[in-house]
């Protein structure tokens, strides 16, 4: 169960860090404050895929740490969204 929480997760932030990375639009806390490139975007969709990777091997062996894992990838899908937070409640 944990692993397809961590599965859906990993292929949530890969496919819109994918479509910023083409769009190439942003606002300004995105651009400027959070410095959120088109590189940015690049990465954090390549490091979600490797942890897709590791989410779809703990299907198979129990050796992969799931919960800790999980935790882990969960502090970057945080991150990752968070900064795109402040720009939506820009009041200028």
């Amino acid at each position: 169960m944990w692993n397809g929480i961590g599965l859906a997760l990993c292929c949530m932030l890969i496919a819109f860090a994918a479509w910023k990375a083409k769009s190439g639009s942003a606002n300004y806390y995105e651009r400027d404050v959070y410095m959120m490139t088109l590189r940015t975007h690049s990465t954090y969709a390549l490091v979600s895929a490797a942890f897709a990777g590791l989410f779809a091997l703990g299907y198979f062996y129990s050796i992969v740490p799931t919960i800790p894992l999980l935790a882990a990838y969960a502090l970057i899908f945080i991150f990752y969204f968070s900064s795109f937070a402040r720009g939506f409640s820009d009041e200028e």
